[in-house]
């Protein structure tokens, strides 16, 4: 065989290897959160939805709580309550986690999730960050996707 077609074809061979080992890290990464992070989401994003801050503080994260306390955030949960009632809440689909350190809550996870919804205004995807440490989780960030939004806009 030629030189040069033996090393393509290593270098193949350690391109699928490495794209296999990304797959199943981030399959079991999935896993591990599947079991606590989803029946939190699927617990809380009904109460999320139900726009009341009064509500939502106890589920936020010290900086978050901050963040929504300012006039900027009241105003981003203000135009939340535009999308109406929610109507269904799809499956919870992981996107990374990482470790960190926070000032008011120390060692922490931070695990981040895309889940598609519905409200009564139409379809939207909910982009959360979740920081845990341990068995709980507390919300670090929130963002709403709709449409409604991009058609205020217009």
């Amino acid at each position: 065989m030629h030189p040069v077609l033996i090393r393509s074809l290593i270098f193949i061979a350690l391109v699928v290897v490495g794209l296999v080992l990304y797959v199943l890290l981030f399959s079991m990464n999935a896993r591990r959160y599947d079991e606590t992070a989803v029946p939190y989401l699927n617990n809380t994003l009904p109460v999320v939805a139900q726009w009341k801050f009064s509500e939502l503080a106890p589920m936020l994260s010290p900086q978050a709580r901050a963040e929504f306390e300012t006039d900027k955030g009241k105003d981003v949960y203000r135009l939340f309550t535009r999308l109406g009632e929610l109507r269904s809440i799809g499956k919870p689909q992981y996107i990374t986690d990482q470790s960190g350190f926070s000032d008011g809550l120390g060692e922490i996870d931070l695990v981040s999730y895309q889940i598609p919804v519905v409200f009564e205004t139409g379809p939207a995807v909910i982009k959360i960050l979740l920081v845990g440490n341990g068995a709980s989780y507390l919300i670090h960030h929130l963002g709403i996707n709709s449409e409604i939004f991009s058609r205020q806009l217009e």
